[in-house]
């Protein structure tokens, strides 16, 4: 016997089967937690994909999506503000969601959003926030930019915020009407101070500043103010590990009272508004400057102590300097005495010793002459008028000879060498 045909349903029925299940078995709202992988904005509606991940892989194990649609935003806007929901329905939010099921023949399942727990985001953000300290204090991460010295004279400023807040604006009035009349240095470098883009423009802007080590003294986070889903960003752990990394001082002015953000542990200085933290610098000068002050005051002190101290020993070395000079004077003047005399006899001695060199060269020039070499016995030969003083300047023929007591006439027949 054959088997019966097994049952073949069109899809449509198979949707509508589904469709029944769950109108009969969801015909409550429930509340579901999870996070928020993505959230797009459609003609006033809000559209979300749930995830569920796990803790330690981060992998997502279930997804589904939700819808919010406008006329529940804008009720849940006026319940709750519309900076929160705005807060609230952003990128890997957790949130708790109040919602009710639906399932379309065309779409699929959906979620359709009812209400939100606020509280739960909120608690979830701070449960994320103890376990980033907790990381962050087990690298020793939490204090080391405050190891980074911060000048006493703290003028050139690198500023990272938002050129249109609120919180910066409070800075630079409060810096521009300092009554001390300090003129700071102050550029701004633009980054997003709320949503998912803070951290990432924040980390860019830092690396962009630490092109320039010298050119700043400090680097001055600000923004203004805000709940505490508001300040979610600045407990990016990523942002917190390029703030303990940095290689100047970071202070953070962003605008909170209570609230503590993971960025307010790690940086050098946290001050609770922008206000304060243009205060916190003015002061910082303002005790520079009084330090120069003192120190100037007391270095006078003490040179006038020093003097008052020293006057005995001055005035000795005084009356020693004036004795000193006196006798030094006098020896001087012997000594120029002395020179004196000493010039005055030099022509005479310089004319003595000339005296006696030209009597020496007259004596030489009297024992050269012709004269006086005939008065010893010798005689002189010329021939045509020239003296004749070697035997090859002699011609034959007539020759005169010179002697002490006269002249005669020679006759020159042959010459010839010395016999050996």
């Amino acid at each position: 016997m054959a088997a019966p045909p097994i049952k073949t349903y069109r899809l449509g029925e198979l949707a509508n089967f589904i469709q029944r299940v769950f109108a009969l078995n969801f015909q409550q709202a429930v509340w579901v937690s999870a996070e928020i992988g993505q959230a797009n904005d459609s003609r006033g509606n809000c559209w979300l994909t749930l995830v569920e991940k796990e803790e330690a892989s981060d992998a997502v194990n279930a997804s589904l999506s939700a819808v919010v649609w406008k006329s529940s935003l804008s009720s849940l806007q006026r319940k709750y503000g519309i900076r929160i929901m705005r807060d609230l329905l952003q990128d890997g939010t957790s949130v708790r969601l109040k919602v009710s099921t639906s399932f379309h023949q065309r779409y699929g399942l959906r979620l359709v959003v009812e209400d939100i727990d606020p509280s739960h985001t909120i608690g979830e953000l701070e449960r994320r926030r103890q376990l980033t300290l907790e990381r962050l204090k087990a690298e020793g991460l939490l204090s080391k930019n405050r190891g980074i010295s911060l000048s006493a004279t703290p003028f050139k400023l690198a500023i990272i915020s938002s050129e249109t807040a609120a919180g910066l604006a409070d800075f630079k009035a409060q810096i521009a009407a300092n009554p001390y009349g300090y003129q700071f240095d102050l550029r701004l470098f633009t980054a997003a101070m709320q949503g998912n883009r803070t951290a990432p423009e924040i980390i860019s802007r830092l690396k962009q500043i630490r092109q320039w080590p010298e050119t700043f003294d400090a680097v001055i986070i600000i923004r203004g103010g805000g709940g505490k889903t508001d300040l979610a960003a600045f407990d990016d752990e990523d942002l917190a590990r390029a703030v303990a990394d940095y290689n100047l001082p970071v202070l953070s002015g962003i605008g909170h009272e209570t609230d503590m953000v993971v960025l307010d542990a790690v940086v050098h200085t946290s001050l609770k508004t922008p206000t304060a933290t243009a205060v916190f610098l003015i002061e910082r000068l303002v005790r520079a400057e009084s330090h120069l002050v003192r120190i100037g005051r007391e270095i006078g002190h003490l040179t006038r102590q020093l003097l008052y101290r020293e006057q005995p020993k001055l005035e000795r070395l005084q009356l020693m300097l004036k004795h000193t000079a006196k006798a030094s004077l006098q020896t001087e003047g012997q000594r120029l005495q002395r020179a004196r005399e000493q010039l005055d006899r030099l022509p005479t001695i310089i004319l003595d010793r000339e005296e006696t060199k030209l009597t020496s060269l007259e004596s030489l020039l009297t024992a050269l002459r012709p004269e006086t070499t005939l008065a010893r016995g010798y005689s002189m030969l010329t021939q045509d008028g020239k003296l004749v003083t070697s035997t090859a300047e002699l011609k034959a023929g007539s020759v005169e000879a010179r002697f002490k007591d006269g002249r005669a006439q020679l006759t020159v027949q042959a010459t010839g060498g010395i016999s050996e």
